[in-house]
């Protein structure tokens, strides 16, 4: 790994990251923005800039340096990110410094800062904003190994600060689980359909809930011996997949986040963050085991699974909220609400009794003809019907004509 020190003005980072775009603040690792916003932050933001403008001591910058395929130079920031989104917000205008900022002193003179933005603020103070240059240190991997020292220098850089559990557990894997979890953070299933306040985006909470569900599927599935879903647990389970995530896992993960996405095409109130990994986990369930997700093919379809979670939430919540008080990270509640949530959904659609697929046409959502399926394969509102009928009537289903076996026929004649 090769270490250099370098000093840059924030004039000169804002543009690289405004402009040029070779400054990212969104690695891999990195919690999201905006954690110095909402009450009791306002200081925090004005105290960064007090300290800049009197001369105080403000921690360096720490940037992951790599070439792209161009040649050019992009810093990916490992630590600083809300340093330098809150100054780039104080000169972009987007909040005043608190009323109780104490007033900036320099060159023997004293200037006022208290409920001012940037453009209120003395020339004077805006031009030693702009040019005040911060120390950086950037590392740049040169071997295969070095992706493991740019997580190390992280997760110690943040070992002091109050990151929660999930954000410290994508420090801990592989630089190649880290993007696909970010990714998958940022599609529209948790980003906008998942029920996460601005404080719990903040706080990671929808990178904990994720992570939980790659524990919970994992336990399912073999790969993970299940202690408890809790913060220091998922770090834990982060460290062991580290390089060691495999295609099959990565795979399941992906196609479970894609149905939930197609049966849930608006917010939903009740996917919050207790109830994401089990709903999850209860997904695999429902798509079969024979699914093929190119095709929108499942054992239920997205569609019914949505009109069956709605059902659970108001007739089954009862039983499963006992197990959502505290101690709900532990294992034994957190498998007795994937029970009750599993057995619904069993009851539900009566699969324990269903041979055949059952399939979501989705020709309300798509105008795709592949996923223009027969009426022979839809699931409809007759289900229950058709599952009390014999196995013998299950061929003449499709057509609505359900044949008379020959014998009861004959005997019919001989009434007659």
């Amino acid at each position: 790994m090769i270490k250099t020190t370098v000093n840059m003005s924030i004039k000169n980072l804002k543009k690289m990251y405004e402009k040029t775009n070779n400054l990212s603040l969104d690695a891999e690792m990195q919690r999201g923005s905006g954690q110095w916003v909402g009450k009791g932050f306002e200081t925090k933001r004005s105290l960064l800039i007090n300290s800049l403008l009197n001369a105080y001591p403000i921690p360096p910058l720490y940037f992951q340096k790599t070439t792209t395929d161009t040649n050019e130079i992009l810093l990916s920031c490992l630590d600083g990110k809300q340093r330098l989104s809150t100054l780039f917000d104080f000169i972009d205008g987007k909040y005043p410094l608190h009323p109780d900022t104490p007033p900036a002193r320099f060159d023997d003179e004293s200037y006022e800062l208290a409920n001012k933005y940037f453009t209120d603020l003395d020339a004077e103070c805006q031009e030693e904003i702009l040019r005040y240059k911060f120390l950086i240190y950037c590392f740049e991997c040169v071997e295969e190994d070095d992706e493991d020292l740019i997580s190390e220098i992280f997760f110690r850089l943040n070992s002091g600060v109050p990151l929660s559990g999930g954000q410290k557990s994508i420090s801990l894997v592989d630089l190649d689980t880290a993007k696909f979890v970010k990714s998958l953070l940022n599609d529209k299933f948790f980003s906008q359909i998942c029920r996460f306040s601005a404080l719990q985006r903040r706080k990671g909470d929808d990178l904990c809930a994720l992570m939980q569900t790659m524990l919970l599927l994992d336990y399912k599935n073999g790969f993970y011996d299940l202690n408890t879903i809790s913060e220091n647990d998922v770090m834990t389970y982060a460290g062991s997949i580290k390089h060691n995530y495999a295609e099959e896992q990565r795979e399941l993960l992906f196609d479970v986040i894609d149905y939930l996405e197609k049966a849930f095409p608006e917010p939903d109130k009740n996917l919050k963050k207790i109830n994401i990994p089990i709903v999850a986990v209860v997904a695999v369930r429902a798509m079969g085991d024979n699914y093929n997700a190119t095709k929108s093919i499942y054992r239920v379809g997205p569609m019914y699974f949505r009109k069956w979670f709605s059902h659970f939430f108001t007739e089954c919540y009862e039983d499963y909220r006992q197990y959502c008080s505290s101690g709900s990270i532990k294992k034994e509640k957190t498998l007795k609400r994937i029970e009750i949530m599993e057995n619904s959904l069993i009851d539900y659609f009566e699969l324990n009794d269903i041979t055949e697929q059952i399939v979501d046409s989705l020709t309300e959502e798509t105008t795709s003809t592949e996923d223009n399926l027969s009426e022979n394969n839809s699931y409809n509102s007759d289900i229950q019907e058709e599952c009390e009928s014999s196995s013998e009537n299950e061929s003449s289903k499709s057509t609505g004509n359900v044949e008379m076996p020959l014998e009861e026929m004959l005997e019919e004649n001989k009434t007659a």
